[in-house]
């Protein structure tokens, strides 16, 4: 299928009131309307959205865009409604009857847009209901969720491929803001990309000026922080800031613990209920500028630009994750400050995160499981459902779940929507599973090594945007780059004054 660019910047006028693309915005656009299987990594505030939303106006069929959060969801289909484009939502977050009316436009041939989960699509018939409208593109958005997530806590990740299949096999686009060559073959490897056209653009953001704080234990970061959300220009500004945690119980004290700033304070993390969450997400995007405290929960394609700090209160598990996070700010261009405050107590949390794996024998008695009851529990069509398996299973549901979910990202059995499962092999030898067992081994030898990368970064005395170069494999443009970091750029008199605060406060 050709591409008439003209078309496609006239419909880039009419429908977004953009003149011209962004760099590499084009060639992925035409790439996906061409059939292409295509991957997009762009930093944050390049304009990857568009990559997905203009071929989903130029294409026949719904276009199905998988996110990984509530929130961002919400935002990006309220970003389109606002250009009169139509796209609901298919998440936990929506009633019955709120699905059962987004499901009757989706049949009328009103939407144009579906958003949904990896989960949604997995437990439900979404997928046969889409297939019989057409699905022109499957879009998988933030798509580095798929490697850091589908192995651990949201194993229905590793059966997009699946989904895929009973989308009707439309083409797919999956995006990120980066990721490293590894992360990368992960990403191609899971999603069974066939042949992927790749559009990338460089990681530098010259707006964002990255430093680190040593600090010794919780009081010296509770008094830089108090400092950095104090600061003259900082309130005289009165520009929005987020500070990320590791874990609910620090986001939950530092909410409370500096809830007496002169600019409102809101707190997001998966421990707060589903009103909660949004309530605080539209009062820090809507209301009035404020300091939002949040694990990583929160921050995936926030389209808020004028975010003017980013703060890691904890260390992050890893470079990609930390750029992610730094990415939320300075949307509009202006300068922006990202500071990551370090102490090496925050890595006995990390590394508890970092290890675990299935084993040999959980992957076998699984798929035993499901063989076993296929013969006692099935339907006609040969599948069986969770709780039955779980009748005759010895592993706890959520280990059987996760290595079914590593068994169907080989093709030995396969997710059949609504939490049913079918067997495709009778047998498995024990080096099969003793391979995916050693997989995940080496996953967790990965997250170990991307701590450790981490924390090279937090205490090596070299340029930090060098560092973030040299992880995702760009070469730097030397003629055209100004570093903008606390090694080459000396601090202020401001920057200056808090870091003395900082170490007072550890002595």
């Amino acid at each position: 299928m050709t591409t008439n660019v003209a078309r496609l910047r006239e419909r880039l006028h009419d429908a977004f009131g953009f003149q011209t693309f962004r760099p590499g915005q084009s060639k992925a656009c035409q790439a996906a309307i061409a059939g292409r299987d295509t991957l997009v990594l762009m930093p944050t505030g390049s304009g990857k959205s568009l990559c997905y939303q203009l071929p989903g106006l130029e294409l026949e069929g719904v276009t199905v865009v998988v996110s990984p959060l509530l929130a961002l969801a919400e935002d990006q289909a309220a970003s389109l409604k606002d250009h009169g484009i139509e796209a609901v939502i298919f998440n936990s977050s929506k009633s019955a009857s709120q699905t059962q009316r987004f499901r009757e436009e989706v049949r009328s041939g009103k939407t144009e847009f579906v958003f949904t989960t990896p989960e949604q699509l997995q437990r439900t018939d979404l997928c046969e209901m889409l297939a019989d409208v057409g699905v022109d593109l499957f879009v998988i958005d933030e798509a580095h969720c798929v490697s850091q997530w589908g192995h651990d806590f949201r194993p229905d990740y590793l059966c997009l491929h699946h989904a895929r299949q009973r989308l009707g096999e439309p083409p797919i686009l999956a995006m990120t803001a980066t990721a490293s060559s590894q992360t990368i073959e992960e990403i191609v490897s899971c999603l069974r990309l066939i042949d992927p056209v790749t559009v990338s653009s460089s990681i530098y953001r010259s707006n964002l000026r990255l430093e680190v704080v040593s600090c010794q234990g919780h009081q010296a970061k509770d008094d830089h922080l108090r400092d950095l959300l104090n600061r003259d220009d900082f309130l005289v500004a009165n520009e929005p800031a987020i500070v990320y945690s590791n874990t609910i119980k620090e986001t939950e004290r530092l909410a409370a613990d500096f809830e007496d700033l002169s600019i409102p304070v809101h707190r997001y993390h998966g421990g707060l209920n589903k009103a909660e969450r949004l309530a605080s997400q539209a009062a820090f995007m809507d209301g009035p500028a404020s300091v939002m405290f949040a694990t990583n929960a929160f921050g995936l394609g926030i389209d808020k630009p004028d975010i003017r700090r980013v703060v890691h209160y904890h260390l992050p598990a890893s470079l990609e994750a930390y750029y992610q996070e730094v990415g939320r700010a300075g949307r509009d261009g202006k300068q922006s400050n990202c500071t990551l405050l370090f102490d090496a107590e925050d890595l006995r949390v990390l590394k508890m995160f970092a290890g675990g794996h299935l084993d040999s024998s959980q992957l076998a008695t699984a798929h035993h499981c499901l063989n076993q009851g296929t013969q006692r529990f099935a339907n006609d069509d040969g599948t069986v459902s969770l709780t039955d398996l779980k009748k005759i299973s010895p592993l706890g549901r959520q280990t059987l779940k996760s290595c079914l979910q590593q068994l169907a990202s080989r093709g030995l059995v396969v997710p059949a929507g609504r939490g049913r499962w079918r067997c495709i092999v009778d047998t498995i030898d024990h080096s099969v599973t003793d391979r995916l067992a050693d997989e995940g081994r080496q996953r967790s030898e990965n997250r170990r090594i991307a701590l450790q990368q981490m924390v090279r970064f937090a205490t090596e005395d070299r340029c930090r945007w060098n560092a973030l170069f040299e992880h995702f494999e760009e070469e730097p443009n030397r003629g055209t780059i100004a570093c903008c970091c606390d090694v080459c750029e000396p601090p202020s008199n401001m920057d200056q004054a808090a870091s003395e605060v900082a170490v007072s406060s550890a002595d």
